[in-house]
Parts: structure tokens; C-alpha cells; sequence
């Protein structure tokens, strides 16, 4: 398969990008800063997805040289913790377009080139958090940014369903990456214990579920979102 993953400079994306790697996979991956990643089946493109300029940039130079697509991940997003109230416009705007916005222009590339897989079953994954069913305090523009991705799977999922491609998420618990490092570990202990599998998720247990939902076993899922760790 020829794969696309956002956000594969650190934490999940790399270690996606790496995994579909050693299974022998094409993988195309994209942050604003240089690789990370040295491999001669890995593609990086540095682009700022929340200009849309620039991601349709990068969506030519990828149909150049691959001429198609055979799964998508939007997993490139950001994360802040603050109260409402106290959080001023700009940010409350920038996370919205880093995770919904990027994710509805990347994914409107990104059908382009899917169209053309000649894979059974072409998929759209997109990424969640526990902060939406949880509804978080202190993440109310967050999770509002991951609701809005979650609605758009939905959504999106039917009307993709007519050119075969299937669109799900995935909603993350706290994962162990250098972003939790910052939160105190209290708070994190916190939210591992209204999990019914009480322990902190890895990268490894990332890996299986987003492979599986991107793989022809799942031909017959869409427009759903797994949460990881039992957190209903």
C-alpha cells in the first residue's frame, strides 16, 4: 500500500510511519519541519497543513510521484489545556485549523488520489481523543476541534461510500509521547483510571488498531470511531 501520514516528525505518526515501513509499505509522511525518518520507501514533504496552498502543493508533488493512494491518517493535531475563559482567540482559531480544518483539506486532496487505489478497500483514518466522551475540563476548544472530526467521519463516511472509501477514527486515550511528558502526573494517573484497562496506552498499542482499520479486514467499517483502553 501507498500510505499518507500526517504529523510523522515525533510520537504516533513516527512511529505509524514506522511500522507500515517494516511491513513493506510505501509511506508518504508530512510535518513542518524536517524528517525524522530515513528510509528509501518513505517520502516526507515539509508543509504547513493549515494553509491550504500549501497542502494542495504537496498533494501535486505526491501525484507526481505516486500517482495514487491507498489509505490516509490525519494524525498531525494540537493540544492545549486551559480554561475557556482564558484562552484568546488566536489559539482557540489555530486549533481549529490544525485539527479540523487541515484534516477536512487534506482529506478533500486526499480523495483525488484514493480514487485512483487499486486496493480493495481505501481508507480515511482520522484521529480522536478520550477528551470528547470524556468532556475534559480545561479542553473544552480541544475536544470541540475532536467532535468536529469525529462528526465529520461520520458524515464524510457516507458521502465517500459511492467511490468505495471508507473513512473511521480513532479515539486515544493518554499516550505515552513527549506531549504527555508536560502534563503532571497526577492528571494523567487521573484520567488511566477511568480506563477500564488501567495502565498508560503505548505507541504498540496503536499500531494493531490502526492497521487493521486501514487493511481489508475492515472493508465492512466506516464512518465509526474506536476508542482504545476501554474508556466508555
Amino acid at each position: 500500500m501507498i500510505i499518507l501520514i500526517t504529523g510523522t516528525r515525533t510520537g504516533i505518526g513516527k512511529a505509524l510511519a514506522r511500522h507500515f515501513l517494516d511491513l513493506g509499505h510505501r509511506v508518504v509522511g508530512c510535518s513542518r519541519r524536517p524528517s525524522t525518518i530515513e528510509h528509501p520507501e518513505y517520502t516526507h514533504h515539509e508543509a504547513d497543513l493549515t494553509d491550504p496552498k500549501q497542502v494542495k502543493a504537496m498533494f501535486r508533488s505526491l501525484r507526481a510521484s505516486h500517482g495514487s493512494l491507498d489509505a490516509v491518517v490525519n494524525n498531525a493535531g494540537v493540544a492545549t489545556m486551559n480554561h475557556f475563559m482564558l484562552t484568546p482567540d488566536e489559539t482557540a482559531r489555530h486549533l481549529f485549523d490544525v485539527n479540523f480544518f487541515a484534516v477536512l483539506s487534506c482529506s478533500r486532496e486526499a480523495v483525488k488520489l484514493l480514487r485512483r487505489s487499486t486496493e480493495p478497500s481505501p481508507a480515511i483514518l482520522n484521529v480522536s481523543t478520550v477528551a470528547v466522551p470524556w468532556a475534559l475540563e480545561g479542553q473544552l476548544l480541544y475536544s470541540a476541534s475532536k467532535a468536529a472530526v469525529e462528526q465529520l467521519t461520520r458524515v464524510m463516511s457516507k458521502e465517500l461510500a459511492e467511490f468505495g472509501i471508507r473513512v473511521n477514527g480513532l479515539g486515544l486515550p493518554p499516550v505515552r509521547t513527549v506531549l504527555t511528558r508536560t502534563v503532571p502526573a497526577e492528571k494523567i494517573d487521573a484520567l488511566v483510571q477511568r480506563q477500564a484497562i488501567k495502565r498508560m496506552c503505548d505507541t504498540d498499542d496503536v499500531v494493531g488498531p490502526v492497521e487493521f482499520l486501514l487493511s481489508p479486514q475492515s472493508r465492512f467499517v466506516t464512518g465509526e470511531t474506536l476508542f482504545l483502553g476501554g474508556v466508555h
